[in-house]
């Protein structure tokens, strides 16, 4: 019994698919016997690539055919790395290198992460606040601007509240939880409403304007 057929779902970008397995020897290939084609190995391999977020591989019996399912990482942001390369964000915090014809596609349209510092540590600190961000504060990240990153460590966002321009202080990335809590709690107030700037960095002493 031999594969008579190979269906990738979730990517355009079905030749890189196939390439990363080809260039790991676990491409599935029609002809080959169904039963030697490694699932596991595939999944795994798929699994393994920056910019795709989950991979399922599986073998149906009486269609003969191997079937991959991707799921690709959907970026927030990028950024610009100190090998000059460009790396995007997704809403989880992940790093990741475009790699897709639909995600390369989006590049332009992106909010852009800046530092002035460390990049690399800055680069993670901003993945983490990111991946951090609560469910009810979700639509800073859809609403995002921009984001840059002082020489002292500080996060400075660009983003919208209500359709309204914000700029939100978050300083260094300790004590985030709490700094999203106090910044839940200040948009509660009626005399927040307006709200156009916000210093976190102290969250037991913060700032509007």
């Amino acid at each position: 019994m031999t594969v008579e057929e190979v269906e990738i779902q979730g990517t355009e970008s079905t030749s890189v698919i196939l390439n990363e397995l080809k260039s790991k020897d676990v491409e599935p290939v029609v002809g080959q016997k169904l039963a030697r084609v490694e699932i596991r190995s595939v999944k795994r391999v798929l699994s393994d690539l920056d910019w795709i977020a989950s991979a399922q591989a599986s073998r149906n019996w009486l269609s003969k055919k191997i079937e991959i399912q991707v799921v690709e990482r959907v970026a927030v942001a990028k950024a610009l790395t100190e090998s000059n390369s460009m790396v995007n964000f997704d809403s989880d915090g992940s790093i990741f290198n475009p790699t897709s014809s639909k995600q390369l596609k989006g590049q332009e349209l992106l909010p852009l992460v800046s530092t002035a510092g460390d990049s690399r540590k800055d680069l993670v600190d901003v993945a983490l606040l990111l991946k951090q961000i609560p469910a009810e504060l979700s639509y800073l990240v859809s609403d995002l601007d921009q984001i840059s990153v002082t020489k002292a460590g500080y996060i400075l966002m660009s983003t919208r509240i209500n359709s309204q321009a914000v700029r939100i202080n978050w300083g260094n990335i300790d004590q985030i939880d709490q700094k999203f809590s106090v910044l839940q709690a200040l948009l509660k107030l009626p005399e927040n409403k307006g709200i156009k700037q916000v210093d976190l960095s102290e969250p037991k002493a913060p700032i509007v304007k």
